[in-house]
């Protein structure tokens, strides 16, 4: 009997164990300066200062996961410094109750001074040391490319809040899941609001999908968002698509979709809140069609992974507010020159379709990762960003360069 019972503690013991991880990250950058004042200089020089800590929990079939990033940011040190604080968040709670069904709760929280052409707004806070990010991430599947404001750092906001449930239950090839959040991101005072609006919102989105066969699949989803902002706009999206995505043979994959959107949005043509003045409602059908492949080089010197990728969809300018239907383009390449060295490029355009007007953008990047040894990693990046704006006279063009420099460290407390 005692031994039945010192066994079963032992295994609630064995089950429950917290994890840490402990980093830090310095990033030295050069960049282009756009400062309107008469002497400022062509070049600006940035030093970022980054700890983060991780925390994770696991007991049986529940996870709880903790991370918090501060960025300390001395800008433009070879003329006049100022000092500049991002705080970064996320917060994750994951349950699997019984087999084939989970759920996912999650927060990520940004608050503070942000850059948006030279900082992501969400940085990795857990670093992977076998598949490291240089300092500088491009969005998830290449896009969407953001316009940028006239000012590169503003006082920003960004809280986004999630609850995601899946199951296998239906079937041994059908996978439901669904997603509920809430968002809320932009400027925080007038000066930053007059560069980026605050927005905020409900988003909702459903997917079902049926494995063919052991290589290919078909999904069917329906989503729908709600987006109100500080200069009195709004806009509301539904969304229907059909997409199949299939392995055309052990190197090349393949993803195609089609649906539609009802667009129904308001646009403001006065100021700041809080007494914008409305614009005149309308609604629309617009297309949401994707195509994308994905090459595989297998190589023991340089071993390669590319993604090319085409999206047209209605998008939301979240400096103007405007919706349109937008054609992004965007490819992707990552080289494994070895375990430890890795390259990564990005490029990608987007512009207006279907006789819109909007801003038209190109932007590439090329990033660099070398890990020394378990606990620290050298990363190098270079990201460059043509802008053409409806609203300004001439195009702008911004880069950037940064080298940066990771040391972390596990455990089991």
């Amino acid at each position: 009997m005692l031994g039945s019972a010192l066994t079963a503690l032992w295994l609630e013991l064995s089950a429950s164990a917290i994890t840490y991880s402990a980093s830090v990250r310095v990033d030295s950058r050069v960049r282009s300066n756009e400062d309107p004042a008469q002497d400022a200089p062509s070049i600006a020089g940035d030093t970022d200062f980054t700890p983060i800590l991780g925390l994770e929990r696991t007991q049986g079939n529940t996870a709880l996961e903790l991370n918090y990033a501060p960025r300390i940011s001395l800008r433009e040190v070879t003329a006049e410094p100022r000092t500049e604080v991002q705080h970064v968040g996320r917060f994750a709670a994951r349950w699997r109750p019984e087999r084939g069904l989970s759920f996912r709760l999650s927060e990520e929280l940004v608050l503070g001074s942000v850059n948006l052409l030279t900082m992501d707004s969400l940085p990795v806070l857990q670093p992977d040391p076998d598949d490291p990010d240089g300092p500088l991430r491009p969005p998830p599947g290449g896009g969407p490319l953001q316009p940028l404001p006239e000012g590169d750092t503003v006082y920003f906001l960004s809280s986004a809040t999630s609850l995601t449930g899946e199951t296998s239950r239906l079937g041994r090839r059908w996978q439901l899941s669904g997603t509920a959040g809430f968002s809320v991101s932009g400027g925080l005072d007038g000066p930053a609001r007059e560069a980026v609006p605050l927005q905020y919102g409900p988003r909702m989105d459903v997917s079902l999908s049926h494995a063919l066969s052991e290589l290919s699949a078909i999904t069917t989803s329906a989503s729908a968002t709600h987006a109100r902002f500080s200069t009195g706009a709004r806009n509301t999206v539904v969304t229907l698509t059909e997409s199949w995505t299939g392995r055309m043979s052990r190197r090349t994959s393949l993803e195609a979709g089609a649906g539609a959107s009802i667009v129904h949005s308001l646009e403001a043509t006065g100021g700041v809140a809080p007494d914008p003045e409305p614009g005149t409602p309308r609604t629309e059908l617009l297309p949401n069609l994707t195509l994308a492949v994905g090459h595989r080089i297998p190589s023991r010197t340089a071993d390669f992974d590319g993604r090319l990728g085409l999206r047209v969809s209605p998008f939301t300018d979240r400096l103007t507010a405007r919706v349109y239907p937008r054609a992004d383009v965007t490819a992707t390449g990552t080289w494994v020159l070895s375990p430890r060295v890795r390259m990564s490029a990005t490029a990608g355009t987007a512009f207006a379709v279907g006789g819109a007007t909007g801003d038209r953008l190109v932007s590439g990047g090329l990033t660099a990762s070398w890990i020394l040894n378990s606990w620290m990693s050298v990363d190098a990046d270079t990201r460059g960003t043509w802008s053409r704006s409806p609203e300004l006279p001439a195009a702008r063009f911004q880069w950037a360069a940064a080298l940066g420099l990771s040391l972390r460290q596990t455990g089991i407390l």
